[in-house]
């Protein structure tokens, strides 16, 4: 298998910023690009993707990407439609407890499934009696970052003890607890300004915390599986701070 592990937030925005209704055929274009350089590169026959298999995909999009590609870099480009297996994927990949995410990769698209598809407008703090009294379904983070710590700190117990693994379990644990605090602390902002600063904090935390983590795993290689666990959910909250701060930043702009 080859992979990249990159996450090219900036160069994703810069070019999608401006006309983000069309953020998906840039996305398409750019991964299959360089799909096929790669694969042209290992003498493949041909190369596809797996966004095929999605229901939520532009399908007519990625067959045409997907060819011109082909034209432009001389290989060939397998197109099927695979959404009939989509359902049974799903079935089995929750019959085995693999992780399935949510949204399909990019910050705006996050944003949407915690906006809960756009159900609600603008990004609001809510105090729980507000919660309750609107009928505004809300994605509820503060439960989300508090059990993260919690998991977080499960996991550092089951750390063995070492030279090493001592200064390495203070800091993950200092960082991975300290996400949900300042999501409390952001929740009760005295001004915009205060929350936004709260929640960037919650984003450099988060970040952290992964770095963390991926010491962690080179120290101690039996524990690679959780540490992949806990990775994935402190990039998840990543995302979904820095879609926060953008959508505060755009909200002052728009004023």
């Amino acid at each position: 298998m080859i992979y990249r592990d990159e996450y090219l937030l900036e160069d994703f925005l810069r070019n999608v910023s401006h006309r983000v209704e069309e953020r998906c055929g840039y996305c398409y274009s750019v991964r299959l690009e360089a799909t096929a350089r790669e694969a042209k590169k290992n003498h493949v026959d041909q190369f596809s993707t797996t966004l095929l298999q999605s229901t939520h995909q532009n399908h007519s999009l990625i067959r045409e990407t997907g060819e011109r590609l082909a034209r432009e870099v001389g290989i060939s480009f397998y197109y099927e439609d695979f959404r009939q297996g989509w359902r049974k994927g799903m079935e089995v990949s929750k019959a085995m407890g693999l992780y399935r995410q949510q949204y399909c990769g990019c910050i705006y698209s996050e944003k949407e499934r915690f906006l809960n598809k756009n159900k609600m407008s603008n990004v609001k703090v809510q105090s729980s009696n507000e919660a309750q009294i609107s009928n505004v379904k809300i994605y509820d983070l503060e439960e989300r970052t508090a059990k993260f710590g919690e998991e977080i700190i499960e996991f550092a117990k089951s750390l063995e003890r070492n030279e090493i693994n001592r200064p390495l379990i203070s800091q993950l644990v200092s960082s991975g607890t300290s996400v949900g605090a300042n999501y409390m602390e952001a929740d009760g902002a005295e001004s915009k300004k205060d929350f936004r600063h709260k929640i960037g904090i919650c984003k450099k935390e988060s970040k952290e915390t992964k770095h963390w983590l991926r010491m962690i795993s080179k120290a101690n290689p039996n524990k690679n599986m959780e540490c992949r666990r806990l990775s994935q959910e402190a990039q998840e909250l990543t995302l979904i701070f820095s879609s926060i701060i953008l959508s505060c930043k755009k909200k002052v702009i728009d004023v």
